[in-house]
This record gives structure tokens, sequence and C-alpha cells, in this order.
């Protein structure tokens, strides 16, 4: 079998991890969905009259870690449109995390740290060398 020029280009590595921790992190949302959505049984939330507000907030973090996984994905396969989105959504995760640290007043500059990282680790690779390479040859938008 002969190859066409249709044929896949190779993922550069960094992509592939900054991939796989989108995944990571798509897949983490929805458990902990699944855990706040289990949280209404307690009986703090029930005495309270907050079920039905935990249980949303917990359908909204499943539908938020699924379309991560579906940013991912996109991501995966040289999608421009999924390569900014996710981007965007990094950006503003950062600044969530300033604006918690601000409105906490507790000085913990953790979240905002990890955050910091996780959020490098994935754009960084997307935008610069061999990951913009791999964007800017693709033909999916």
């Amino acid at each position: 079998m002969t190859q066409t020029s249709s044929a896949r280009r190779k993922r550069p590595g960094l992509v592939t991890v900054a991939v796989v921790l989108m995944y990571i992190g798509g897949i983490a949302q929805i458990a902990l969905g699944i855990l706040a959505i289990f949280l209404r049984y307690t009986p703090e939330a029930s005495e309270g009259g907050e079920a039905l507000a935990v249980t949303l907030l917990g359908v909204a973090m499943i539908l938020f870690g699924l379309f991560v996984v579906s940013l991912a994905s996109g991501v995966a396969r040289a999608s421009r449109m999924s390569r900014l989105v996710a981007s965007i959504l990094l950006v503003l995760a950062v600044l969530l995390a300033v604006l918690d640290l601000v409105v906490a007043g507790d000085g913990d500059w953790s979240g905002l740290a990890v955050q910091l990282v996780v959020s490098a680790a994935v754009i960084v690779p997307l935008w610069v060398g061999p990951g913009r390479r791999y964007f800017a040859a693709s033909t999916v938008a």
C-alpha cells in the first residue's frame, strides 16, 4: 500500500502531553461533578434546601468536563479552533484563580501556582515550536 499526501502527520510529543493533561482535567471535572451530585444527599444539603442547587452545580461540572474532553479531542486532531478555545479557557481559569486569591484574602498562592503551571504546560506546547507547525499545517479548522 502506498502512502498518499493526505496521510496523517505525526503529532509532536509535547502536544500529546498537553492533550493528555486536558483529558485528565476533563475526566477529573466529570468525577468531581458526580461527587457533587452525591453531596445533595448529605443532611446539610437536605435540611438547608440546597439539594437542587448542589445537583445543578454537579451537572454543570459534568458538562464542563465533557466540553474539556471534546476540546482535547479536537486538539489531538490538530483543530485550530479547539486550540484557540482551549487556550482562552485556560487563560480564564488563571484569571479566576487570581480572583479567588484576591476574594479569599487568605494569602494561599498554591491554587494560583498550580493553575499557572498546568495552564503553561498546556498552552505553551500548542503555540510554540513543533506544536505551532503542527497546527499551521493542519487542514482542520
